[in-house]
């Protein structure tokens, strides 16, 4: 009796353990040739900014070097972008939305920037 309850709770554990590993598998991500993200920045006057923001949520400016005017402080302004990364999985919805507060020094050639993810979630967006 007590042996035939431990087969079958191994049994119970290792279906548990292929449904675990096999779901993973199946919400794959699509192929990086496939998806593009769009980049939508709020509130910015400065092109030059908004450029450095967006460069920034893609992953190209790693190191901010600071104006010689920051020294004493930043001159820090606030805004909100928003990322659309198109076709991120391969069922629907498909495509996933970050939204991130941006806090940035205003002054020129100081290229100082806090992210903050605020939300992340799934839209229709893409067939």
């Amino acid at each position: 009796m007590k042996r035939a309850f431990l087969r079958s709770v191994a049994a119970m554990m290792i279906a548990c353990m292929f449904v675990l590993t096999g779901g993973g598998f199946t919400s794959r991500e699509v192929e990086l040739s496939d998806s593009f993200t769009e980049i939508i920045v709020n509130g910015v006057d400065d092109s030059q900014k908004e450029q450095q923001i967006i460069a920034t949520l893609n992953g190209e400016i790693l190191i901010s070097p600071m104006n010689i005017l920051c020294i004493f402080g930043h001159s820090m302004s606030q805004t909100t972008a928003v990322t659309i990364e198109h076709r991120y999985w391969a069922a629907s919805p498909r495509c996933r939305q970050t939204t991130h507060r941006v806090d940035y020094c205003t002054r020129s050639g100081c290229n100082y920037m806090v992210l903050t993810q605020l939300s992340q979630r799934a839209i229709q967006c893409c067939s």
